[in-house]
């Protein structure tokens, strides 16, 4: 098992020479949330169910409005944070991989894995909020436990295996027996740069974000190559 610098030591050696495009590839769903957010408003505006005002709308429908909106506006952040996921796994991955920014902050989509990147999303939340009610510690044991599972997804998809959301949640519970206070170490080991990020108005996210991001890839392919073969190879 990597130790936490030798696994970011690794992630700023594969992002060298990328940190223009992973920066790209950051900022693109951040605009385009924006356009999309205004988007959102005008084409309720066009249905009737607009920005209200007091004269116009009643107070259950300000709440409607800014209920979907707030929905739609999850479902494209976990679109995007997914495909920039991916992205940087294969970068991890792959020497001579290239990232194409425009192109790749669309991969979940371009690839119609939507549907069950969502049904993951939406599954591992409700887990996590049922282990919540328990006491705030299990809910965040509950999420490193989940944490890997769109990643095994997108393995298993791509070794022509299609198994269903609660597959790839149980296969991420067994690689992460063991690991998660290794995850949890690795997400407190970025606490200092998360707050010289904050100094810079958030404009350090975006070659922080891709930092993380490409850490826990190299996470991830740590687990892998590190598991049993017969516990997650088989899986798919």
């Amino acid at each position: 098992m990597l130790p936490t610098g030798e696994i970011k030591r690794r992630a700023r050696e594969r992002l060298s020479g990328n940190w223009k495009d992973v920066a790209l590839l950051s900022i693109i769903p951040v605009v385009i949330g924006m356009l999309f957010a205004g988007g959102i408003t005008e084409t309720l505006e066009i249905f009737g169910m607009g920005a209200p005002t007091d004269a116009e709308l009643s107070e259950f429908s300000l709440s409607f409005f800014i209920d979907i909106k707030e929905i739609l506006v999850n479902i494209a952040t976990i679109l995007f944070t997914t495909s920039i996921a991916y992205t940087l796994l294969d970068l991890v991955r792959y020497n001579d991989y290239t990232i194409e920014p425009l192109s790749d902050a669309f991969r979940v989509i371009r690839k119609g894995y939507t549907i069950q990147v969502l049904a993951i999303a939406i599954i591992t939340w409700v887990f996590t909020i049922l282990w919540s009610f328990l006491f705030i510690i299990p809910g965040i044991i509950a999420n490193f436990a989940y944490s890997q599972a769109y990643y095994i997804y997108k393995d298993a998809i791509e070794n022509g295996e299609n198994l269903s959301p609660i597959d790839y949640i149980t296969e991420s519970k067994e690689l992460m027996r063991g690991n998660k206070g290794r995850l949890f170490i690795l997400e407190l080991s970025f606490v200092g740069w998360h707050i010289l990020a904050l100094f810079t108005f958030g404009l350090g996210y975006l070659f922080l974000s891709p930092y993380i991001q490409t850490s826990k890839a190299v996470f991830y392919e740590d687990l892998v190559e590190s598991y049993d073969a017969s516990g997650y190879e088989d899986a798919f």
